[in-house]
């Protein structure tokens, strides 16, 4: 698994690396510490999930989000100190597929990330019936 990690603190940006190498030790962890880095990033190295943060020096971590998914689907996860409701609202609508605000627990965050890849790598397990008119 390759993760990219988009944040600008090296303390949180080490947390979470931590917590990837912990609980999968063989995870490539790719980090950038601005928007613009991160953008490319994804471009070039093709991580299985990114972890971003909203709060970022060169531009706000709302904006990395739409021009990641101007080309990108990968699962990302918001990961910020940002717990307005518009915030929150606004990253899920642009197209994050969860949410954390910070202080995090880890176990939680690595949780979450699990259920994100098993989504996004398992669509059988998303339905499993099937739609009114449709047959088996």
């Amino acid at each position: 698994m390759k993760v990219l990690i988009i944040e600008d603190d090296p303390a949180t940006a080490d947390a979470v690396s931590m917590c990837f190498q912990i609980r999968w030790p063989r995870a490539e962890v790719v980090y950038a510490a601005c928007g613009a880095e991160g953008v490319e990033l994804v471009e070039t190295q093709s991580p299985d999930v990114v972890i971003l943060d909203l709060g970022l020096p060169d531009k706000d971590g709302i904006e990395v989000l739409r021009d990641i998914r101007e080309f990108s689907d990968v699962p990302l996860i918001i990961l910020t100190v940002r717990s307005d409701q518009t915030s929150i609202i606004k990253g899920l609508e642009l197209g994050a597929d969860d949410y954390i605000t910070k202080p995090f627990e880890p176990m939680q965050l690595l949780s979450r990330v699990k259920a994100v890849l098993r989504r996004i790598h398992m669509p059988q397990l998303m339905g499993g019936h099937p739609k009114i008119g449709e047959e088996k």
